[in-house]
């Protein structure tokens, strides 16, 4: 029995390994460098030079790595002819990658279980770029290509039949539609680069250092609730090359270090309608000009009571440090929720947590501002002017003392830790938000100065009636014509 068992056991491996070695044979001589070449050139219109495709007896299991592709831009027929094996110029390269690994696993797909190992790109670079006239240098990829009159013949037919069939809304896609559980180890680029230029505004970015993996992936139709999950870690340097044209930022060079969780499928209605868990943090960053920074700076009510004291938030802001910069973001449908947001500055401390809408960009974030000890004297200093200027308006400048009076205005900005603290509340859109100051609530400097000097001012108000009197009487004597008595 045993020895049967061994014998059904032994020709069962022995048909696998003949199904791997026939797999992997035909692998071997269906993905050839040349024909991948071909097959891409064709497809994309561009010339492509492929270093070399590594594939083994047994690449259906150890998988298939393609090393130093570089794909040119758009190419006419003419030109890829003249092209035929030379290599692609440097100043033409629309992308390129030093490899690219795929291991997927062969048994499982007997199971109906789609299981892949690794599919990664390896230092691609891609040269994206759009003219004065909003073309993007991809546009022909997009674009459906030109019918023969047989192939036109024939959509219009399909088009005439379908056209007389009842017409059903489209169904969305739903966990049901996949015929097999998924498990996916690692997808995803590491070390890209991607380079825009932008036409119409004149415009460069860059994207470097680019690293995003979606890994451990588990999706089991049979059995959501445990298996509808993505993990997901993305680090990437995002930087403008020159200052910005447009936009709710002059210039910017950040450093994002995200990790979390996506829920492609909603369990309950079984759609597709991913929710994402992240946790962003960012090491290391700058900018220049954040319309909300701007709108929080030119607060109407903060402006006649600090003057220009928190002007330096329109400038330069960078932080260095992994604990200095973070947020949590919850999306779905459109709508980003954030929590625990942390900003720490040279000059300022910011914690923010709201919402905004990522279709319409309108946005509703509450935002706390703590001044840091260096940027005090700055606001005194602010106050200080406001005050001169109250009292002089007032006309009892020399009669008041208006250091006590800034003291005094001061301290509705000061909280229990000695630090200036303000509270706002963020609406309208990412581009044109509008800063409201909900905390603390301000009176305006010229009640603190009547607050303060109350009874001084009073005096200053006899002694300018005494003074109106006396000029009055003055004038009212050198008016009265002189009489001659004799």
């Amino acid at each position: 029995m045993i020895k049967k068992l061994l014998k059904i056991l032994g020709g069962f491996i022995g048909i696998i390994i003949l199904l791997i070695v026939a797999a992997s044979l035909a692998i071997m001589f269906i993905v050839t460098k040349q024909r991948v070449e071909d097959q891409m050139k064709k497809a994309l219109n561009r010339h492509v030079q492929i270093q070399d495709i590594k594939v083994g007896v047994f690449s259906i299991v150890s998988g298939i790595e393609v090393n130093r592709v570089v794909i040119s831009n758009f190419k006419t027929e003419k030109q890829l002819e003249a092209l035929n094996g030379k290599p692609v110029p440097a100043n033409d390269v629309f992308a390129s990658m030093e490899s690219l690994r795929l291991k997927l696993k062969f048994l499982p797909l007997l199971k109906k279980q789609f299981q892949l190992n690794e599919l990664v790109l390896y230092s691609p670079t891609i040269n994206v770029s759009k003219n004065k006239n909003g073309i993007f240098n991809f546009d022909d990829l997009t674009r459906p290509k030109k019918l023969t009159k047989e192939e036109k013949a024939e959509l219009e037919k399909k088009k005439a039949e379908e056209a007389k069939k009842a017409k059903e809304p489209k169904k969305p896609l739903t966990a049901d539609d996949i015929p097999v559980a998924i498990s996916i180890g690692e997808v995803g680029v590491k070390n890209g680069t991607v380079n825009y230029y932008d036409g119409t505004y004149n415009q460069r970015f860059q994207v470097y250092k680019l690293t995003t993996l979606v890994h451990g992936i588990k999706i089991d139709p049979k059995d959501l609730e445990k298996k509808d999950i993505a993990k997901v870690k993305v680090y990437m340097g995002v930087k403008t090359v020159g200052p910005m044209k447009t936009g709710s930022v002059k210039s910017f060079d950040i450093v994002l270090d995200i990790s979390g969780s996506v829920k492609p499928f909603d369990v309950k209605t079984r759609k597709l309608e991913p929710e994402i868990s992240m946790h962003v943090g960012s090491p290391d960053g700058q900018f220049t000009g954040l319309q909300i920074f701007n709108a929080v700076a030119a607060n109407n009510v903060l402006t006649k009571y600090i003057g220009d004291a928190l002007s330096f938030l329109k400038g330069k802001q960078s932080w260095k440090g992994s604990k200095l910069a973070y947020v949590d973001v919850w999306y779905k449908a459109g709508v980003a929720k954030l929590s625990n947001g942390n900003l720490k500055l040279r000059e300022c401390r910011l914690l923010f947590d709201g919402m905004t809408n990522t279709i319409t960009k309108a946005m509703d974030v509450n935002l706390e501002l703590e001044l840091l000890k260096e940027r005090h004297n700055a606001v005194k200093v602010g106050i200080r002017k406001q005050v001169e200027s109250g009292l002089k308006q007032l006309g009892a400048k020399k009669y008041a003392n208006p250091e006590k009076i800034t003291e005094v205005a001061m301290k509705p900005l000061v909280n229990k830790n000695g630090m200036i603290y303000m509270k706002f509340k963020i609406d309208g859109t990412v581009s044109k938000p509008e800063a409201k100051l909900t905390f603390p609530a301000l009176g305006s400097i010229g009640d603190i100065i009547k607050q303060v000097a109350g009874d001084v001012l009073m005096e200053a108000g006899k002694e300018a009636g005494k003074k109106a009197i006396e000029e009055g009487g003055k004038q009212l004597i050198k008016k009265v014509p002189k009489i001659k008595l004799f």
